[in-house]
């Protein structure tokens, strides 16, 4: 891997010591006076009415300040708006505000809070509500909600049912090689280490401060203000670390609301910390899907038609579309016709959302395990189908993909797997009484950039601060904004203070999409860019600098720290001597905030591949991950230390979402059977093998100055596919309906 893919040396965390030393304060750890606490009742049918609601013995056990239902909470003063579309105002996913009336649309629904002085008040008096329903019948699942269904034409502004040329006649024609068969993905939902959860303080009634954990803290300011009609700077978002989200912290969700309610309402600070058992029914998951994958391919394996039809739930509440195959079909391979079609359900579940890579991560699963199906009627090496179908242009765009370098991924991979040692026949491999299979599949992930402002101080005796109201996940965001702050600034890595998660900050986007160190950095190269230009006005009055009277426009920064002439960098003179001969103590700017300019003739994507062995006990078969390699195409790397912990974070999740993860609900009521980690199965360290994680490519400066395009969610992509594959190539038994459990292998 070249040296100029790579932005600096492997960094430690910079937010590391507080973590490891307890620190580091998440939402709701901070100590606010005279903060009450709030515990949800929630509904325990999944549709109907509310015809009766006793909350007497609640109001008047220990230490309850409030109850609040829909019969007494305090309403909005306006809509709060913010649909899916809206970025840069705020997400919202469930659209119906909570408490707002006696309906009930999902099991789970909060249809009551208690306030009390401490938490263990507020959860025993919430176990005193008794509560009457009118029940009406259900629709749980995608067949019940046949009648309901829908084709949505759009997702936000993607295209959900792209198609090119016409699939039909290929894949009637009987000279050509296909496949056809359906794919099954479950519920998922996201697990987070630290639970969702909010402190809300109201200054009087018109300034509010909430402590939140969220991906978004200026969309969480912006719904808020737009909610109780409040002056944007009247609302605070402090969030300076969360533990984790996987995207159920991207959009603004019913207990948010309802901690600026009961505040609002109980003339106290309000600390609403979600249980786990609510984190699977009220702040989203990942949609179940049923996807039907046709492929028709000439002998050489070329292919002729790609149809992937897609059947989705979603929710009474508001709308969610996964795109599965406009995120994979649509994108990843070459083909003379491309046919993509999704259905959704509305279910009384509640409502799905982002979950890492939503869309393609089901999507690239389904087609990746069509592709290893096809490559075996084909009697060709998976990778050799893949290659014979490479899109150097963006299959249905016809633009170029910028700095793509999938088949090198490809190749790497492969040498490092030891790909060519493969017995092609299933059910050959052995390790002792162990079977072996080895499969593969292609990442893939779109590269997105959205709108974001920074704010950078040079100070006099050489330190820099650049703000920014963006989100540290857990992912190592401190880390990767100082690198780039140190390169874009000048100024050296040590001497850098980055600080995100208030929304006092300039504008950073929802963290979500990899796009925040492509959209965030780039602010950083836009704030960089303005302070050059600001010490160069300096210094070209400065009657002592030797770019006294230079031209602005012919200085530039030719060495991290100075300042000179382009085409004579003899001629130069240092920040901090420019900044103390014109007696500043520091000098700050802030670069604006617009939409990001559509390149047409590039389409900017990240690739990559995973190879993955698994060994499986023919007597017991639970399927064991043993190796896996995976090659990552991705623009520049910021930092490579947590770029790797970024994909194998990636691998880790997909190896949970092919032989683990499962969220399952009781067909009667509609809740979640296993709310809990105990029952939510997610790898652990014994299911994990040692992931080899390698980088390939260039930095992609077609699409930013800074040449990343994102890393975060491509990792999950297709490693759910490679392991389906290997167990294909293990057994011969082919499970297209995850997760592969023991059962589904007897």
């Amino acid at each position: 891997m070249a040296n100029t893919n790579i932005l600096g040396p492997a960094r430690s965390r910079v937010d590391g010591p507080l973590k490891v030393t307890g620190r580091a304060k998440y939402a709701v750890e901070f100590e606010i006076p005279r903060c009450a606490h709030a515990w949800p009742v929630v509904s325990t049918i999944s549709k109907g009415t509310i015809t009766a609601m006793d909350t007497k013995a609640a109001e008047s056990a220990p230490g309850v300040l409030k109850v609040l239902t829909h019969q007494n909470a305090p309403q909005p003063t306006e809509a709060s708006g913010g649909g899916g579309a809206a970025r840069s105002e705020g997400i919202r996913i469930e659209e119906r505000n909570p408490l707002s009336d006696d309906k009930v649309h999902y099991a789970g629904q909060f249809i009551a809070l208690v306030v009390a002085q401490t938490l263990e008040q507020a959860r025993y008096a919430a176990s005193l509500v008794k509560v009457n329903y009118a029940p009406e019948a259900p629709l749980l699942d995608m067949a019940a909600a046949r009648k309901e269904s829908e084709k949505p034409k759009k997702n936000n502004d993607e295209n959900v049912q792209p198609k090119k040329g016409d699939v039909e006649p290929a894949l009637a024609n009987h000279i050509l090689l296909g496949v056809r068969q359906t794919y099954s993905t479950p519920t998922e939902t996201h697990n987070p280490i630290e639970m969702s959860g909010i402190i809300a303080a109201w200054e009087g009634d018109r300034k509010l401060t909430v402590w939140n954990a969220t991906q978004f803290v200026k969309g969480v300011q912006s719904i808020l203000a737009r909610t109780y009609g409040l002056d944007l700077e009247n609302v605070r978002v402090i969030c300076p670390f969360v533990g984790g989200a996987f995207g159920c912290k991207g959009a603004l969700w019913p207990h948010e609301l309802l901690a600026v309610m009961a505040a609002k309402a109980a003339g106290v600070p309000v600390k609403f910390h979600l249980p786990r058992r609510e984190m699977f029914t009220t702040t989203g998951h990942r949609t179940p899907t049923v996807q039907e994958i046709s492929l028709a391919a000439t002998s050489k394996g070329k292919l002729q038609a790609i149809k992937h039809v897609s059947h989705t739930a979603g929710a009474f509440v508001g709308d969610w579309v996964e795109s599965c195959g406009a995120r994979s079909s649509a994108v990843m391979y070459a083909s003379e016709a491309i046919k993509v079609e999704e259905t959704v359900y509305p279910l009384n579940v509640a409502i799905p959302t982002f979950m890492r890579a939503p869309g393609e991560c089901p999507g690239v699963y389904a087609l990746e395990c069509a592709l290893d199906e096809l490559s075996y009627v084909l009697s060709m090496d998976p990778v050799e189908v893949r290659l014979a179908n490479h899109a150097d242009d963006h299959p249905l765009k016809g633009v170029p993909f910028s700095a793509k370098h999938l088949k090198e991924a490809y190749q790497v991979g492969a040498e490092k797997f030891g790909w060519s040692k493969r017995n092609p026949r299933p059910d050959t491999m052995r390790d002792g009484d162990l079977k072996v299979g080895w499969g593969m599949a292609t990442a893939t992930y779109p590269a997105h950039k959205m709108s974001a402002a920074a704010k950078a101080t040079l100070f006099a005796d050489g330190r820099a601060v650049v703000q920014c109201a963006t989100h540290d996940l857990g992912t190592g965001a401190y880390t990767a904004f100082t690198q780039i702050s140190s390169e874009q600034l000048g100024v050296p890595y040590e001497k850098v203070t980055f600080e995100l998660g208030k929304s006092d900050f300039p504008f950073g986007p929802v963290a979500g999409g990899s796009n925040s160190t492509g959209t965030v950095g780039t602010a950083i190269h836009d704030a960089a860019q303005m302070l050059h230009r600001a010490l160069a006005e300096l210094a070209v009055d400065d009657a002592q600098s030797p770019l006294h009277r230079a031209k602005v426009n012919d200085i530039a920064m030719i060495a991290p720290g100075r300042l000179g002439l382009k085409k004579d960098p003899n001629k130069s003179d240092n920040f901090t001597d420019i900044l103390k001969r014109a007696g500043k103590n520091a000098i700050a700017v802030q670069s604006k905030m617009e939409e990001p300019e559509e390149d047409k003739k590039h389409a900017f994507q990240s690739w990559g591949a995973h190879f993955c062995e698994v060994k499986i006990d023919p007597l017991v078969p639970r399927v064991q991950v043993t190796r896996v390699v995976t090659v990552i195409n991705c623009g520049r790397v910021v930092t490579a230390k947590l770029a790797r912990s970024q994909i194998i974070g990636g691998v880790v999740m997909g190896i949970g979402m092919a032989l683990h993860e499962a969220t399952e609900y009781d067909p009667k009521t509609g809740m979640p059977v296993n709310p809990n980690l105990a029952e939510y199965h997610v790898p652990t360290n014994a299911d994990i093998p040692e992931i080899d994680v390698h980088f390939v490519g260039e930095p992609d400066f077609a699409f930013n100055p800074i040449g990343a395009r994102g890393i975060g969610e491509i990792g999950i992509t297709g490693i759910a596919a490679a392991v389906a594959n290997a167990v294909y190539h293990a057994t011969g038994k082919r499970i297209r309906d995850l997760p592969i459990t023991p059962d589904k292998l007897l």
